[in-house]
């Protein structure tokens, strides 16, 4: 049986994944659990909190009948940033969650915008969107008073699970500083911007402090030792940049799941926007986390697979999609795709910007159109990037992890894009990973530097292909061209 193992969970947009870990880095047991997201309207997203409980139950159970209850040393959270959760005086959910892809505030994001913009910025250091949850907790102000009115506490997503393991009401400075409410400098809530949330928002603690243990009744349900400590961990910025190895300076992150994150690891600096990035805490006091953001990363690469199968009426794998890439040229043939699915997030931070293809005409073919898909997402990564450098951030590592990096092709092309060398992370749950490297350094028993050191290994380098540079060159200036200049 293992020993000493930590278990992290990242409540993903879609799922739960777990992992079971060594001080080593090395994965002992995995396990996932999905869950739906409604769709009530096109702008609106919403998840039921129990779904995330009953996945909670079903990935703990399976990496407990795998390695025992009595390996596992403490629990780490991670999830998705900016879900909200009302639950009344009797802990009951008032109504299903509204998680990072609603965009139904766009009324109130620019309230905000036109009237708290300066204050705003001295606070949070981060562009005002509908995703956040202080333009949704408006939105709920305005248009669901009654739900409001009944909320004793507003959880996030993984708040929600904190709660439910230990019965312990905490959130932590990543968390709280994507809502747009948390004091970046002084890592406390704003009280003029918590507004009307007032003490309902869980106190701020460190992400590695012990937060609570496991309730007798949650270690029936779920398998797991009563008494089992948890940390409460970070939003899946900062779970994943631990995850990634994005903890010293020069390191930059770039994960693929269904959005697209590019995250560095930065000094502490004076309240301010930095251009086209989110401004965030990072897991310790004496750095932040920057962010690019591409709200259809890997949403694309789904988006695109799921269409053919419509028009196919027949299953396509990844691997399928692969074999198309390689039979279109770099550059897709002159064919663009600005991959907005869901929004535009760095450098444009413009929810309402649409996909598009551009140059689509009937010499198209099918490979064309997928390779279009893949390199306008990895040029959306190389305007992160541009950004990182253009605000001085120090460039020497780059790192690439999560479900996209599975794909040799996408990879290579990614490499191309940037015309650098990308270094691809070996444990892809890197959200998970980071959730249980944090679990381990809330037993005081290592250092977090050195735990990430460890645990973060590399298992493939792609270098650019020289032959595709003047291709890839004519397809970035037509990306930029199509895509415009940010606001």
């Amino acid at each position: 049986m293992a020993e000493g193992l930590t278990i992290g969970l990242d409540f993903g947009t879609s799922a739960v994944k777990a992992v079971a870990m060594d001080s080593q880095g090395r994965v002992h047991a995995r396990a996932t659990a999905s869950y739906p997201t409604a769709r009530p309207a096109p702008d609106r997203a919403e998840q039921d909190p129990r779904d995330w409980w009953d996945a909670t139950i079903t990935t703990c159970r399976a990496i407990t009948r795998e390695v025992g209850t009595q390996s596992i040393d403490s629990i780490g959270l991670s999830g998705q940033l900016n879900g909200l959760v009302l639950v009344d005086n009797g802990g009951a959910v008032i109504r299903p969650g509204l998680i990072w892809l609603d965009q139904r505030a766009g009324v109130e994001t620019a309230a905000l915008q036109t009237h708290h913009a300066r204050r705003l910025v001295q606070t949070a250091s981060s562009p005002i969107s509908p995703i956040a949850v202080l333009p949704k907790l408006q939105w709920l102000n305005t248009h669901e008073p009654d739900a409001i009115a009944r909320t004793a506490r507003i959880f996030q997503v993984k708040d929600y699970i904190l709660w439910r393991l230990t019965g312990c009401f905490a959130t932590e400075p990543n968390e709280a500083s994507a809502t747009l409410m948390m004091d970046l400098e002084q890592r406390a809530w704003a009280p003029d911007l918590a507004g009307h949330a007032g003490d309902r928002l869980a106190p701020i603690i460190p992400s590695v402090a012990i937060a609570g243990r496991v309730l007798p009744a949650v270690a029936e349900e779920t398998g797991l030792r009563r008494g089992t400590p948890v940390v409460p961990g970070s939003g899946d910025t900062g779970a994943l940049a631990i995850g990634c190895g994005a903890f010293a300076p020069g390191t930059v992150a770039v994960t693929l799941g269904t959005a697209g994150h590019v995250v560095a690891a930065v000094p502490n600096r004076g309240m301010g926007l930095v251009a086209g990035l989110w401004r965030m805490a990072h897991v310790v006091p004496d750095r932040e986390l920057w962010l690019g953001l591409i709200p259809a990363g890997g949403l694309s690469i789904a988006w695109l697979r799921e269409l053919i199968e419509g028009f196919t009426g027949g299953q396509v794998s990844f691997a399928d999609l692969e074999r198309l890439v390689h039979r279109s040229r770099p550059g897709a043939e002159d064919l663009t795709f600005l991959p907005f699915l869901a929004g535009a997030g760095t450098p444009w931070n413009d929810a309402t910007r649409k996909a598009a293809f551009a140059g689509l005409t009937t010499s198209h073919g099918s490979p064309d159109i997928v390779r279009a898909v893949y390199e306008g997402v990895a040029f959306n990564i190389r305007a992160c990037i541009d950004a990182f450098a253009a605000a001085g951030v120090p460039i020497i590592r780059i790192h690439l992890a999560e479900g996209g990096a599975r794909s040799a092709a996408w990879c290579q092309i990614i490499a191309n894009a940037l015309q650098r060398d990308v270094h691809v992370v070996a444990e892809g749950d890197t959200s998970a990973v980071g959730a249980a490297i944090l679990a381990r350094a809330g037993l005081g028993t290592a250092d977090l530097a050195a735990l990430i050191a460890t645990c973060v290994r590399i298992e493939r380098t792609h270098a650019p292909d020289p032959a595709t540079a003047p291709a890839m060159a004519a397809a970035w200036q037509r990306f930029v061209t199509h895509a415009g200049t940010p606001a």
